[in-house]
């Protein structure tokens, strides 16, 4: 039998039901799954900010969930609660209203060295024990 078609025949399933495609990770670091209330500040000065969710993170990155009516900036801070840290990050991809950071820098928010970052700790200190966070009192 002459098959029409010029491509080689797909996998199967072992049941004659093409098999779906084979996704290789790209990633170096494994996500973890997160459902956790965080901040994304940008401008001089961070002075603006948009709440989000973090679906999920690695070392160097996060899977963000921010209302796709708000434009995410390429550079800006995300403020985690929980953990009293932030991150300078790079916007790497946005897909409705799923964002993906690159985390460049972290910044332990108990200690903050940096004053640039002071209204990010601000934010924590006044936020944070109600979302779970341990911000100082």
């Amino acid at each position: 039998m002459v098959s029409s078609s010029s491509q080689p025949p797909g996998p199967t399933d072992g049941q004659g039901a093409e098999a779906p495609p084979f996704r290789v990770e790209r990633r170096a670091e494994s996500r973890v799954p997160a459902n956790t209330p965080a901040r994304l500040f940008h401008g001089p000065g961070y002075a603006h900010w948009i709440d989000c969710v973090v679906k999920d993170r690695s070392t160097s990155g996060a899977k963000v969930e921010v209302a796709s009516i708000f434009e995410l900036p390429s550079r800006l801070v995300l403020l985690d609660y929980r953990e009293g840290v932030a991150f300078v990050a790079q916007r790497r991809w946005r897909r409705g209203d799923l964002a993906g950071l690159w985390l460049e820098v972290r910044h332990d928010l108990r200690d903050l060295k940096d004053p640039n970052l002071q209204a990010v700790r601000e934010a924590w200190l006044k936020l944070g024990p109600g979302l779970g966070g341990s911000g100082e009192t």
